[in-house]
């Protein structure tokens, strides 16, 4: 497996997987084509609603308690249905990226489309193809098809901060740990790294049926930069503005 990747790097959808001469991470955004999501921070290995409901719950040292879906989608159980506050916003966005970031092209297709409004859904799909690809790639995995057995990337929400832009209009920072190996015939050590990226959240009426409704990711026409990437209880995590999270995660 490559030596640890140091840099920065982004991905629209448009410009599919990335050379693999230029040694830079792929990151893969949740739901649509146009949106470009910055991942920041180098590989280190390891040896192992709005206005009238309250905002994302703060706890001990500024911890945020994420809200809970109303129900569930699939076999994979991805998280719907998230309250019309704040703290929705926030947690569809972590359980959006959680669900989307991996190396299985239908698992990112179905959350692709799962987390994006009913226009954009065809776009979200090739998107997500291509995104798979390219992780694929830069792990030194094949492109497509089957995986080697054990090959597998998990994503999992550290921290959260978030602005709201108007209303039902929230921009969310997710900053996430993404660990990788390429399977259990690997000898090397699994690969782990921060992430940060920013997603602008809508709420949507019309989502999960009559009368329902549920946040989605949507381009942002003025992204702003993302936060500095930190790790939860060092110094520059405070100062970067991130909250970290207490109780169950977004996703399963």
């Amino acid at each position: 497996m490559r030596p640890p990747i140091a840099g920065d790097s982004t991905l629209d959808w448009d410009l599919g997987s990335p050379s693999r001469t230029n040694r830079r991470m792929v990151v893969v955004v949740v739901s649509i084509v146009g949106a470009i999501l910055v991942a920041i921070g180098g590989w280190r290995l390891l040896a192992g609603g709005s206005g009238t409901t309250p905002t994302p719950a703060t706890g001990a040292a500024g911890a945020v308690t994420l809200a809970s879906p109303s129900g569930y989608e699939g076999e994979a159980g991805y998280p719907i249905g998230f309250p019309h506050t704040e703290a929705g916003a926030v947690s569809a966005a972590a359980a959006a990226l959680e669900a989307a970031w991996t190396l299985d092209a239908a698992q990112a297709q179905h959350a692709a489309v799962l987390y994006a409004p009913p226009e954009q859904r065809e776009a979200a799909r090739a998107g997500a193809r291509a995104a798979v690809a390219g992780w694929r790639e830069t792990l030194g995995l094949p492109k497509s098809g089957a995986l080697p057995e054990g090959a597998a990337m998990r994503t999992k929400t550290i921290g959260v901060q978030w602005r709201p832009r108007a209303d039902d209009l929230v921009q969310v920072s997710v900053l996430v740990q993404v660990t990788a190996t390429k399977g259990v015939q690997d000898t090397d050590p699994t690969y782990s790294s921060p992430y940060a990226m920013s997603l602008l959240m809508t709420w949507n009426p019309g989502m999960r049926g009559p009368g329902r409704g549920d946040w989605v990711n949507i381009p942002d026409p003025a992204p702003a930069p993302v936060p500095a990437v930190a790790l939860p209880g060092t110094p520059e995590f405070t100062a970067a503005g991130w909250k970290p999270l207490s109780g169950p995660d977004p996703t399963p």
